[in-house]
């Protein structure tokens, strides 16, 4: 019973690690588009934002459902809806976070990014494991 616990938990922990790496970097390239496109090119900054955002969402389907998610669950045609939706909470939590902490509660915007990083990425993670590639 114990093996059996410990290899539930390496998959997971994998999983896990894998997933933390690829939001790492689509955090930079998401933030590289951005600032490339707000700066650079000077395109209006909500235009460079939607594209950052765009960039990384496409990317980070691929990489999770082909590295993150390797080996788990079964892919369909509704992976990629349901990786929409989840990213959509992630975002509307990231909204939660920002609005209770920096706008309600009057902190700086340096703490609203404490849970935006750890919060959120745990509730997107075990959506995408339990229900995206499920």
């Amino acid at each position: 019973m114990k093996l059996i616990a410990r290899l539930r938990f390496d998959e997971v922990g994998g999983q896990a690690l894998r997933y933390g790496l690829i939001g790492i970097a689509l955090a930079g390239l998401y933030a590289s588009i951005y600032w490339y496109g707000a700066t650079l090119i000077e395109m209006p900054a909500q235009l460079a934002n939607g594209a950052g955002f765009a960039a990384a969402l496409v990317a980070g389907y691929l990489l999770h459902s082909h590295w993150s998610f390797r080996g788990h669950g079964q892919r369909s045609s509704w992976s990629w809806g349901r990786f929409l939706v989840v990213n959509f909470v992630g975002y509307l939590m990231n909204c939660l976070w920002v609005w209770l902490i920096v706008d309600e509660l009057s902190y700086p915007v340096a703490l609203s990014i404490v849970p935006i990083v750890t919060l959120t990425p745990i509730v997107t993670f075990l959506l995408n494991r339990g229900w995206t590639f499920a």
